[in-house]
């Protein structure tokens, strides 16, 4: 592995990072019940145990059930699931169905019977319910269906490694599908990619850069629309789940192999300079050259770009909002006078 244009990559260590984040989303946008991806998946891999799938097959299941909501033609390329025989969207398609009908967290004793119920019908015609019937004989099943570390410990006991070696770019892209998946994020990587050619950044500090500016706003997918999209003034109790957000997007991508840098890069943009941001309240001495960068790179973003609230800024104002930042010691000095040379065709 060439460490400088590689680096290690395991889409499943990806997906169990983040599934948490997923998930709040999908509740809200997919009319869900909790953990219902991570479900999907626990119950979509004992049926393939028992109908003997291949290593490579239960990953890409597992794959495929995490991230099952937002599969298309282009998205299961990228992430290299090989459905070819239709084996893995038959097993999670059947699967869905059912939690999304009954939920399987459900506790009560009836809801069970009603999928016993379900399971019965039909069988010959099925080998899915016939597996999955024997299966709920059991009272670990219905327990662990009910406990997302259960689920998960069965998961990860259930896989082979299957960590790829791939280039940073291939890490970008697959990462960019899901930081765009709350925002539009062109604008913000073209603006990155015009200050790394500035600060002329090696080949790997260019794409782990851009991979972290990718995830800098996936953490709002945790964040409900209706707070997202609010026009009026937030709330106080609103502002603090907005600043959840990248709290959340750090505990995940902290937990993801290879992305030490990464997740520092993409969950410090809200820091400030005189230890009054957050999430984490650092000041100055523990902000990097590239912590700062991203700071100035995604408030300069911000301010260029309409949201729910508030027109986008001019040149002008974003110059003037630049420069009380700077002023008062929030934003680095020398990235804000480089952005408004490079970007804003303007000295000071």
């Amino acid at each position: 592995m060439d460490k400088k244009k590689q680096m290690k990559f395991n889409i499943n260590n990806f997906l169990l990072a983040v599934t948490d984040i997923l998930d709040v989303r999908d509740c809200e946008k997919n009319k869900v019940t909790k953990n219902h991806s991570l479900r999907i998946a626990y119950i979509s891999l004992q049926i393939a145990e028992q109908l003997n799938f291949e290593p490579k097959e239960m990953f890409d299941l597992c794959a495929f059930s995490l991230f099952h909501h937002y599969i298309n033609e282009n998205n299961i390329k990228l992430l290299k699931i090989d459905d070819s025989s239709n084996k893995i969207s038959d097993i999670v398609n059947f699967v869905h169905s059912l939690d999304e009908k009954y939920n399987f967290s459900n506790q009560k004793i009836e809801n069970r019977f009603k999928i016993i119920e379900e399971l019965t019908q039909n069988q010959d015609e099925n080998d899915f319910k016939k597996i999955l019937l024997q299966k709920s004989d059991t009272i670990d099943f219905w327990m662990d269906c009910q406990s997302s570390n259960m689920m998960l410990q069965y998961i990860y006991g259930s896989l082979y490694d299957f960590t790829s070696i791939l280039t940073f770019e291939e890490v970008f892209d697959i990462t960019s599908m899901f930081g765009s998946l709350e925002t539009n994020i062109d604008t913000l990587i073209d603006i990155c990619n015009k200050m790394i050619h500035y600060y002329n950044f090696d080949e790997k500090d260019r794409w782990t850069f851009l991979i972290a500016a990718s995830l800098v706003n996936f953490g709002k997918l945790s964040i409900p629309e209706k707070i997202l999209n609010k026009k009026d003034k937030l709330s106080n109790e609103e502002y603090e789940i907005v600043k959840s957000g990248i709290y959340h997007n750090k505990n995940a991508l902290k937990s993801i192999y290879g992305f030490d840098d990464i997740s520092k890069w993409a969950t410090r943009h809200q820091e400030q300079l005189d230890g009054k941001g957050y999430p984490s309240s650092f000041g100055a001495n523990n902000l990097s050259l590239k912590d700062r960068l991203m700071a100035v790179v995604n408030i300069y973003d911000s301010l260029l770009s309409k949201r729910a609230y508030r027109e986008k800024f001019t040149h002008d104002e974003v110059e003037n909002i630049l420069s009380l930042k700077e002023k008062n010691y929030h934003l680095d000095k020398a990235i804000v006078q480089d952005i408004k040379l490079l970007l804003l065709n303007k000295r000071s």
